[in-house]
């Protein structure tokens, strides 16, 4: 008797488990939603400002002191950039002083 209760406990947990979870919606925080508009190679980043320069008659621009988005905070884009800086796409470069050796960026719109 006992090993009946076991099984029928045993094939409700099987059910259960194998049914589909629909309230499972896929999140993402506001970083995230950024750094998908973002290309590979590419990530998102608060930039002081976007300088316009040439590089082997490319027109391309520079970011000046970023700081890259937390993609895991839950925080509004506007609480991790502030209304002064630029949000951006950037190729990562080296932090140096104030200049970024190498961090050619896209502006995004959000």
């Amino acid at each position: 008797m006992q090993f009946k209760n076991i099984i029928a406990f045993v094939s409700l947990a099987v059910m259960a488990s194998a049914a589909p979870a629909e309230n499972l919606v896929e999140r993402t925080t506001p970083g995230q939603a950024v750094q998908n508009q973002c290309s590979q190679g590419q990530t998102a980043k608060c930039c002081n400002s976007l300088q316009k320069a040439v590089a082997n008659l490319i027109p391309i621009q520079i970011g000046l002191n970023c700081v890259s988005l937390d993609l895991l905070s839950v925080l509004p884009i506007g609480d991790q950039c502030t209304q002064s800086q630029a949000l951006a796409c950037c190729s990562s470069g080296q932090q140096t002083g104030l200049v970024n050796i190498g961090n050619v960026c896209v502006p995004v719109s959000l």
